[in-house]
């Protein structure tokens, strides 16, 4: 094999290995599905992350970054966040309206904050 060809060959395997990994290498607060948006702005990382664990322990059959992901995202198909944000934010406040509401670590939460927490603390861990 060429010189030439086999450092081809390694750079692009390289770049073939690392693509799964550029998910991870993202912040949580990157991911809008993850940051409950209100929330966010009179709690700290501590503390989203805690109400995210003890949401998961009271909910086990969500406490799963996939499952959480695909519920956050519902109907919203596109990439970009500031639709999936306004998308998020009229959930929660349906959610209330509604009276879809859970208590974690002391919080009242909607039930859309209290899974966007849980999503934060897999992400964060």
């Amino acid at each position: 094999m060429e010189r030439r060809a086999f450092v081809r060959l390694s750079a692009y395997t390289a770049l073939v290995l690392s693509m799964p990994l550029l998910d991870s290498c993202s912040k949580p607060e990157d991911n809008p599905l993850a940051l409950p948006l209100f929330f966010s702005h009179i709690a700290d990382v501590k503390t989203i992350t805690e109400a995210g664990l003890a949401y998961r322990k009271a909910n086990r059959g969500e406490d799963d970054r996939t499952e959480l992901a695909k519920i956050l995202s519902g109907n919203e198909t596109s990439g970009d966040k500031k639709a999936i944000e306004a998308a998020l934010d009229n959930r929660v406040k349906q959610d209330f309206q509604t009276n879809k509401t859970v208590t974690v670590s002391g919080w009242v939460l909607s039930l859309t904050e209290a899974r966007q927490c849980a999503l934060f603390s897999i992400l964060n861990s």
